[in-house]
């Protein structure tokens, strides 16, 4: 009896003093978990990337290195063909605005006299002297050398650590990346190493089973991710909507967040195509267009793509959001739906294990 008894404390000390490790990881780690998280997920969709260029007989720093100058050429290339369209249009958008008040001024100003003369009411068209505003603001926003080097100072001292924070944690983020994928598969082995013994073949069934739900959503994701990228700078283009190639690539990326690109995309097109074209159809066709790629979304792409891997209720996906917006910012975001994932099948798992336990058998 002694001898079970001095088993059991020694188990329950081995927990408890990897419990204590772990807490203790995380708390020394906090400055840097959320750029962990991000740089451990990349290095997890990038895997099997570099896994099938190894059985092409290629090394691991090869495969990785051949993927990271990928995507400078590819992220250069976006540069080159976005950037030059950007600027002669965002050129446009100062005139374009004011064209927009002048329109807005000649339908609400009749309306105003008729309402001043049926009701006695007198509508306030301030917002409409913007118009002799805007040329003295844009004249302005250059201004001189000193002045915008005193501004610049005053943002780096006031709330330029935050910004500097940011800049460090991208810089370090391909770092991060790099060295967690050279050693990947040797990070899984030597984690299942710790596992006891006893529970290393169940251990591992379940991180098949969360390595096999897991990647698929994640494949499928950046599939319809990309798929939407296409069918929003498309949709975009063909309403003549300003910068829609950069609106709609955007869009599509952060739909791996949900409801952001969604909602980030049809705002900004919608402002982009009522200062371009006015009170006219355009802002109506940009919802249009978004309403359509949605539908698309929601009855093609998803279901033939994505499937049920992860089967989240809408209600439980904004939680989600929410909870890993107000932990990690915009990384949490990211990280809330594939980490529910991750979850999911840890909680039935250990469903399974209490409905089987004696706690929940005995009478």
């Amino acid at each position: 009896m002694s001898s079970e008894k001095s088993t059991l404390l020694e188990r329950y000390g081995w927990i408890a003093g990897m419990t204590a490790i772990f807490l203790a990881l995380i708390w020394i780690l906090k400055p840097i978990i959320a750029l962990l998280a991000v740089s451990a997920a990349i290095a997890y969709v990038l895997d099997p990337i570099v896994d099938w260029f190894q059985r092409r007989r290629l090394s691991r720093e090869v495969a990785i290195g051949i993927l990271f100058i990928t995507f400078i050429v590819f992220s250069l290339l976006i540069i080159v063909l976005m950037v030059p369209a950007f600027i002669v249009q965002s050129d446009s958008l100062s005139t374009d605005f004011l064209n927009l008040l002048d329109e807005i001024e000649s339908t609400l100003v009749p309306i105003n006299e008729w309402l001043a003369v049926e009701f006695g009411m007198v509508v306030d068209l301030q917002m409409l002297n913007l118009r002799e505003s805007i040329p003295g603001w844009l004249e302005g926003s250059g201004g001189s050398l000193t002045d915008n080097v005193k501004w610049v100072a005053q943002g780096l001292f006031t709330q330029g650590l935050g910004l500097i924070s940011t800049l460090i944690n991208l810089a370090l983020l391909p770092i991060f990346v790099f060295y967690l994928l050279k050693d990947w598969d040797d990070i899984k082995s030597r984690c299942l190493t710790l596992v006891p013994v006893k529970y290393r073949e169940r251990t591992l069934s379940v991180m098949t089973e969360v390595d096999t739900r897991l990647s698929a959503f994640v494949r499928g994701q950046i599939t319809v991710c990309l798929s939407l990228s296409l069918l929003y700078t498309i949709g975009l283009w063909l309403v003549e909507c300003p910068l829609a190639a950069p609106i709609g690539l955007l869009s599509g990326l952060l739909f791996f967040i949900p409801y952001v690109g969604t909602a980030f995309g049809m705002l900004c097109g919608c402002l982009l195509a009522l200062v371009a074209h006015g009170l006219s159809w355009e802002p109506l066709a940009v919802i249009g267009v978004f309403a359509v790629a949605q539908m698309i979304e929601g009855w093609i792409l998803t279901p033939y793509i994505v499937g049920d891997k992860v089967g989240l209720s809408p209600l439980v996906v904004m939680i989600c959001l929410i909870v890993g917006g107000s932990l990690m910012g915009i990384w949490g975001m990211a990280l809330a739906i594939p980490l529910t994932a991750v979850l999911v099948v840890l909680g039935r798992e250990w469903i399974a294990a209490y409905q089987q336990s004696t706690f929940f058998n005995s009478r």
